[in-house]
């Protein structure tokens, strides 16, 4: 990476005694050339994206990861044999080993009925937000706030329980 930046570098150098001999129509073009090496050398020095105020390591949890898998949340919801909305058109599949399926249902068992419900309609069913609003008759906040609400219950389950401790 230090070879990287002292490239960079030296190419900025180099653009900056290009900018002050060359004409009006080349100092465009070079000038689009110096903002790019600036924002690359940034970005490399301070390891995240120029303008913001914080890295990754310091956003909220809810934005780094996931409780679970979604392609894992998604094959654990099919392979169920709870009732299958109309607007299902999947297969019922049975990809799912008994660890993974005793670990999911360990941490779904803290959700209340409609936090379930919800969560598995939006990670097993892929639905958006409006799409479960408009089925449930609720607003696309109360859908938000019941995910918010579960994936939080699910990831303090996780560091609780034995189950998902293991996996």
């Amino acid at each position: 990476m230090i070879d990287l930046i002292q490239q960079y570098s030296d190419a900025l150098k180099q653009a900056r005694k290009m900018y002050k001999t060359a004409n009006d129509e080349d100092k465009k073009i070079i000038s689009g050339m110096i903002s790019d090496l600036v924002y690359s050398l940034e970005w490399m020095k301070t390891s995240r994206m120029p303008g913001n105020r914080r890295g990754i390591e310091r956003r909220a949890a809810y934005q780094r990861e996931k409780p679970f898998d979604p392609l894992l949340m998604q094959r654990y919801f099919r392979s169920t044999d709870e009732d299958v909305y109309e607007w299902d058109d999947h297969l019922q599949e049975h990809k799912i080993d008994e660890w993974d399926r005793q670990r999911i249902e360990d941490a779904l068992s803290v959700l209340t009925e409609r936090e379930r419900e919800v969560y598995l309609m939006s990670r097993g069913h892929c639905l958006s937000y409006g799409q479960i609003a408009n089925y449930l008759c609720i607003s696309k906040g109360a859908v938000q706030t019941m995910i918010e609400r579960a994936e939080k219950k699910i990831a303090e389950r996780k560091t609780e329980s034995l189950f998902c401790l293991c996996g």
